[in-house]
């Protein structure tokens, strides 16, 4: 039950996130920092995409994706057509494997030691990740009409 409640979320955010990009109106404004505010949504889009392409495709998946942290927060105007090329590979990888996760997948403890360095198990990781996914959305959400 977990993995379809899952599934669905993951395809829901994924799906609000490349909506968000393709509604921006300008390459310049995706890559704005106005004041107060600390990245981009371009930024957070590569955050993002590389936070589960990691978590869940690599980790889980056993990918072979390589993560640059530093790389999704120093990079900038990448063009927005790359930017959804990004998330439509992330939402693949995402739903692919968790997919293929058993509800004895989702109880054992996640391989890495994640949140604060505790262990957890790959359940209650997902949902942590969606929540993440969640709130850079809203970032992303308010950035997209603060900018326009």
């Amino acid at each position: 039950m977990l993995v379809n409640i899952l599934i669905n979320l993951f395809e829901r955010d994924l799906s609000k996130l490349e909506e968000e990009i393709a509604a921006y109106d300008s390459e310049e404004a995706l890559w704005r920092v106005p004041t107060g505010i600390k990245n981009s949504a371009g930024t957070l889009t590569l955050h993002l995409c590389g936070n589960l392409q990691h978590f869940i495709g690599a980790v889980l998946g056993q990918t072979g994706y390589v993560r640059n942290r530093e790389l999704e927060f120093s990079a900038r105007n990448i063009p927005k057509e790359e930017l959804l090329l990004q998330i439509g590979a992330t939402r693949r990888i995402v739903l692919t494997v968790i997919l293929a996760l058993s509800p004895e997948d989702l109880e054992k403890i996640y391989t890495e030691r994640v949140l604060a360095g505790e262990l957890t198990t790959t359940g209650h990781f997902l949902v942590h990740l969606l929540a993440h996914l969640g709130y850079h959305l809203g970032q992303i959400n308010y950035h997209r009409r603060l900018t326009q």
